[in-house]
């Protein structure tokens, strides 16, 4: 056997037993991340380490340095022109292949502590006959509303902005382009796709591609998303009465003033509207001088689809009590709580301030009057 091989195959013991190690430092070990990482073949990944976390150590006052392990092989991972590109916590994978599916080990060291941390690989073939990746992503569109998808890429997109690379967003329905602008779609800012009036047609995969240059490599990564168009929606009430008035009333007179809210939904609500004065519900039944008549409810169809709800706030009698306070209609509903409001005044404060203002107006008169005769009185 020669010197050289020799020599080599030394060298390769000696930088696996390194390896390994450095991978049985006595460090922290925060174990495998919960998040998994998926791929396919010709694709790019990107691993990011949680380690550099307030959580874990004061990163912004401590030194450290982050070195990735291929636990298969104990070796520490560095740039490798195509294929791995290291930029502090984050491991970019450029070209995937289906062997670089695995756990890859992060060791994070500071001058007096070291930690380590897993994160897992999966790498799939695409499915015969099908566009996009086989694993997906569920979201909901609202049927006969106008709705978006927003492609998963958020973190590489960051990162690129980070980094200061250009990129560019491609979307597909199934295997076909979605032209920006195009009919129903329109491409919105963060990587979201508009669709105008969803229709079930619109069910179905959805892809985003996002293309970029990143260490001399052209690269591209894509998520798939399942789109399911849902019929059943409810959407934030809308509060049409009161609108915040003054509405002025004969005192002793009887008096109704309506909550009017629209409920755009189709299916089930459980949204519920009541009367609020003196920081204090408004119940009652008809026999009381002051109550709120129980929620009624229509429903609408036609292109707005919802439910209309209506309370009454009636007062058989207006006394003097009933003036001057705020009584407010307030809807309870997890999608949005508006509020509207009202103030009675009584209905002679007009003529009073007439009264006063033409009382005020003649007593200028008469002053300006006497001003007038003895500026202006002929001398004799």
């Amino acid at each position: 056997m020669g010197l050289i091989p020799v020599l080599a195959g030394l060298l390769l013991v000696l930088r696996l037993v390194g390896g390994s190690s450095a991978l049985q430092e006595n460090c922290t070990d925060y174990r495998l991340q919960f998040e998994r990482m998926f791929s396919v073949p010709g694709d790019a990944v990107m691993l990011n380490s949680t380690l550099v976390s307030p959580a874990v150590f004061n990163f912004t006052a401590e030194p450290y340095n982050v070195s990735w392990y291929d636990p298969r092989t104990g070796r520490e991972l560095s740039d490798r022109p195509g294929r791995f590109l290291l930029r502090g916590e984050t491991l970019w994978i450029l070209r995937v292949q289906l062997e670089d599916a695995g756990e890859y080990v992060t060791v994070l060291r500071t001058a007096s502590h070291c930690y380590r941390q897993a994160t897992m690989l999966v790498v799939d073939e695409p499915l015969a006959g099908e566009c996009g990746r086989p694993m997906k992503a569920i979201q909901m569109l609202t049927n006969g509303m106008t709705d978006a998808l927003s492609c998963p890429l958020r973190d590489y997109m960051k990162k690129l902005d980070n980094y200061s690379v250009p990129f560019t967003l491609k979307w597909y329905k199934g295997c076909e382009p979605i032209e920006d602008g195009s009919g129903k779609f329109t491409y919105w800012a963060n990587g979201k796709l508009k669709l105008d009036g969803v229709t079930p047609l619109d069910n179905g995969s959805y892809t985003c591609m996002l293309n970029f240059t990143l260490g001399g490599v052209t690269g591209s990564v894509s998520e798939t998303i399942d789109a399911v168009v849902k019929e059943d929606y409810i959407l934030p009430p809308q509060l049409h009465e009161p609108s915040n008035e003054i509405i002025k009333a004969e005192r002793g007179s009887s008096f109704s003033k309506r909550c009017l809210v629209f409920v755009p939904c189709v299916g089930r609500h459980s949204v519920s509207i009541h009367w609020i004065a003196r920081d204090d519900f408004i119940f009652g039944g008809p026999s009381d001088r002051v109550h709120a008549e129980a929620q009624r409810s229509r429903r609408q169809e036609g292109p707005n689809k919802g439910v209309w709800l209506e309370s009454l706030l009636k007062f058989s009698e207006l006394k003097e009590e009933d003036f001057h306070i705020n009584y407010t209609c307030q809807v309870f509903s997890i999608q949005g709580s508006p509020r509207g409001k009202f103030t009675l005044v009584p209905a002679d404060s007009r003529s009073t301030f007439l009264i006063v203002a033409v009382v005020g107006v003649s007593c200028v008169l008469a002053v300006l009057s006497v001003f007038l005769y003895f500026c202006f009185k002929p001398k004799i």
